[in-house]
């Protein structure tokens, strides 16, 4: 999953916990997938900080 798909994911699951009234065990499920979708995000922009990190320090070398 790319990270512009995780993101488009977490913008629906938000749309739909501020629109539809949700019984309690779809609102765990939603908020369940919400992290997993986060955790995924951070660890990608952590991946490219890593990339740019290293592409700065060959270019500096």
């Amino acid at each position: 999953m790319t990270y512009t798909e995780a993101q488009a994911e977490l913008e629906h699951i938000l749309a739909q916990l501020q629109e539809v009234p949700a019984d309690i065990d779809q609102l765990h499920a939603r908020v369940a997938r919400a992290e997993q979708l986060i955790a995924h995000c951070r660890a990608r922009l952590r991946g490219v900080e890593e990339e740019i990190t290293e592409l700065r320090r060959t270019a500096d070398d």
